[in-house]
């Protein structure tokens, strides 16, 4: 095999995984069970076109359990997942969840968007409610 063809084995071996790696993660999205704890909401996909987040990825996370914007409390406390928490608070003024954050040994609140204002940043999935003791919890 000479340097050529084998370029052209690496490149389809490549778009095989690539392929088979999509397929496996339709198929986690098109069955995705109803949640009942933070850790069963799959990875967030990133790069996704628009309308195809809204129109897809949205619609199935709120058919699985999550959450939707326009049903959240403003200073009500939400168990869910995000990279950095499981609890956060919706502050409906700014449209965000807060959360605490460790950064350097310093505990601060931080803020993420929920799922539907999707920024390319982590974003919060509600799946339900919490308290503020929760919330506290979160923090240690």
């Amino acid at each position: 095999m000479n340097k050529e063809e084998f370029q052209a084995f690496l490149m389809e071996q490549r778009e095989q995984v690539m392929a088979e790696r999509k397929r496996a993660l339709l198929e986690l999205w098109e069955n995705l069970p109803t949640f009942e704890r933070p850790d069963q909401v799959p990875p967030l996909p990133n790069r996704i076109p628009p309308d195809e987040w809204k129109e897809f990825y949205v619609k199935k996370l709120i058919g699985a359990g999550a959450i939707p914007k326009e049903d959240l409390k403003d200073g009500e406390y939400y168990l869910g997942e995000h990279r950095r928490a499981t609890v956060a608070r919706w502050n409906g003024e700014r449209g965000v969840f807060e959360y605490w954050r460790w950064k350097f040994g310093n505990r601060f609140i931080d803020h993420c968007n929920h799922f539907e204002d999707d920024d390319g940043f982590a974003l919060f999935v509600p799946i339900s409610e919490a308290t503020e003791e929760q919330f506290e919890r979160n923090a240690e």
